[in-house]
């Protein structure tokens, strides 16, 4: 009973860290490190369930028929590290007949496994008659960039299956497969908007400007993606188009990412907008955050924020929000910020294009990769890739030991390239 009360808390542990884990990606007071000690706890557990044995199999197996998604990720990764046959075949059949909880829980475990086989367990799945299981194949070997097969990835990118075509053109932009460009361009017109999405990320990243058009077409149409083309113009910082993100900020619905990409875009002629947003008591906080995003000043440490009891109102008024999506940031003080934008304007070139006050690049970008946030740090891979399609994308959702390996080669390469330069 001791042994089981003692599996079933690594269990009950692994469970609740992977789900903190997940939710980490979004909060901001997460950065690497501290991704890196939540991991640390989370593979102690699972350790634990390893050393369990066949008693923590017997707890294990049962969350594969229909458990909660910390619940099979942590059974998948049980079973891949004993190495055991049976054990394993139930997780490759479970996973090909699976929805839901179950089918992303082993989805998840397969992605950062450190089995030594794993290849033997996925490419068999690219020929699954389920075109989700060949959809989650192609994530797999992309997000662990593992070679592809260029006929394989054309004949999921012209396939029907929404699912299928969007994740061949995701793969695509992962591993770098740029002769595939015009294949990528072939499919931004398609009807379904998971498609064109995926296919404009992908475009981008190789410099089309035919994805840049179909995301400002996006935004002119207030089609399905207008929100997170809105988005992907700022990261690809264009000055052009900072006029219709600007004209974005009039629509309720794309407000807040237009603020946010105001903020990446990166331009000095966005922070007149973004002071006006800053006004805006639902608005603030992350128009602050924007600005911070643009020219890197700290708004408490410049004393730009309102004073303690103004603040405070403001929270109360803010209780009438359904979602507080700003919590932990301050609050801006609007004649403040626009006083020292007066005095610190002349910093900022105009044709220019900034982050966090320093010069746009692989520097800072390197930077953020190091010692962002885990939101920054998303933004700043994505970034980093656009600008030179011969890099990798570092992957800000794997483990951080893999992403620390990654970054110091990232650095190494851009080091070498700043010496060429």
């Amino acid at each position: 009973m001791v042994l089981i009360d003692i599996l079933e808390e690594h269990l009950e542990e692994a469970d609740f860290l992977w789900q903190q884990r997940g939710n980490a990606f979004s909060n901001r007071a997460y950065n690497l490190d501290r991704l890196a000690e939540l991991e640390e706890r989370l593979l102690a557990h699972l350790d634990g369930l390893v050393l369990g044995g066949e008693a923590a199999w017997e707890l294990l197996a049962p969350k594969l028929a229909g458990g909660e998604l910390g619940e099979v990720f942590a059974a998948t990764s049980v079973a891949l590290a004993s190495g055991d046959p049976a054990q394993i075949n139930l997780v490759q059949k479970t996973f090909s007949e699976s929805e839901g909880s179950v089918f992303d829980g082993i989805r998840q475990a397969l992605r950062h496994t450190s089995f030594p086989d794993i290849e033997r367990i996925i490419r068999p799945l690219l020929n699954s008659e389920r075109a989700a299981v060949r959809a989650a194949a192609l994530d797999l070997i992309s997000f662990r960039r593992m070679p592809l097969d260029r006929n394989a990835l054309q004949a999921a990118l012209t396939g029907k299956d929404p699912l299928l075509v969007a994740a061949a053109a995701t793969a695509i932009g992962r591993l770098r497969i740029a002769e595939m460009k015009y294949e990528i361009e072939a499919v931004l017109e398609s009807d379904a908007p998971q498609i064109r999405l995926e296919a404009v990320r992908a475009g981008i990243l190789f410099k089309s400007e035919k994805a840049l058009n179909r995301c400002r077409k996006a935004f002119s149409e207030r089609s399905e993606e207008a929100g997170e083309a809105i988005f992907l113009l700022g990261l690809a910082g264009s000055p052009e188009d900072g006029s219709l993100l600007v004209n974005a900020l009039g629509e309720p619905s794309l407000t807040r990412n237009a603020i946010l990409s105001l903020g990446l875009l990166g331009r000095a002629a966005a922070m007149e907008p973004l002071i006006q947003a800053a006004a805006d008591s639902k608005l603030a906080r992350l128009a602050g955050d924007a600005i911070r995003a643009l020219t890197g000043v700290d708004l408490e440490k410049e004393k730009l924020v309102l004073p303690p009891e103004a603040e405070a109102k403001k929270e109360e008024d803010e209780e009438a929000f359904e979602d507080d999506l700003d919590e932990g940031l301050p609050f801006p003080d609007p004649a403040k910020l626009e006083a020292w934008w007066r005095k610190s304007a002349s910093r900022f070139d105009k044709k220019g294009r900034y982050r966090k006050g320093q010069p746009y690049g692989g520097p800072v970008l390197i930077d953020l990769l190091q010692s962002g946030t885990l939101p920054e740090r998303r933004l700043a891979a994505w970034e980093l890739a656009s600008i030179d399609p011969s890099r990798p994308i570092l992957e800000t959702e794997a483990f951080a030991g893999r992403q620390k390996r990654e970054i110091g080669a990232l650095s190494a390469n851009l080091g070498r390239t700043e010496i060429k330069r």
